[in-house]
């Protein structure tokens, strides 16, 4: 497979990582083994597509894409070993914090190298503020829920770029 096959494939685990992230957004949160088999895959999907936006935009988004790459990919690593035993309880929110600052960071590289619609970008950012807002106020767990929506939207475009990038640049062989 080639480079640009796996990162396009890449961009479509983004996308179905923000469609189940909406999803679960509205789910209660009793624990169940179903319910830890959709965040476990969730959480193996933003591996996979963490790694696909950042190798569609790493030229242009730099030394500091690539700090957000990693906070992100260390973040979501976390989030599967927690999936995997949750018995350390600490662990989800470092490796959520991790995760998220890391994605903004490399969403804010994007906005400025232009690689990705800012919107996306923007929507990434938000999600990030919203959710901490959501942590930090006690008694707002509504935030959590629109932070979940407004990441999975942004996670979505960001995925939905990446996949049909390369399927127009192999069309018409057009620059992004």
């Amino acid at each position: 497979m080639s480079r640009t096959n796996l990162i396009r494939w890449c961009g479509l685990a983004a996308v179905l990582a923000g469609v189940l992230r909406v999803i679960t957004s509205f789910m209660p949160t009793i624990a169940s083994v179903a319910l830890q088999i959709v965040y476990f895959t969730i959480d193996a999907l933003l591996l996979v597509g963490i790694i696909g936006l950042y190798g569609f935009q790493k030229q242009e988004t730099g030394r500091w894409g690539f700090f957000g790459f990693m906070l992100a990919l260390i973040g979501a690593g976390l989030l599967i070993g927690h999936d995997v035993d949750n018995a350390i309880v600490l662990l989800y929110p470092f490796a959520a914090f991790l995760f998220a600052v890391g994605i903004s960071v490399l969403a804010i590289r994007s906005w400025a190298a232009k690689t990705l619609p800012r919107w996306a970008s923007a929507l990434l950012i938000t999600s990030t503020l919203v959710g901490i807002l959501g942590y930090v106020i006690k008694g707002f767990d509504v935030l959590f829920v629109i932070s979940g929506v407004i990441f999975g939207i942004g996670f979505i475009r960001a995925g939905f770029t990446v996949w049909g990038h390369h399927i127009i640049r192999g069309e018409t062989g057009a620059k992004r």
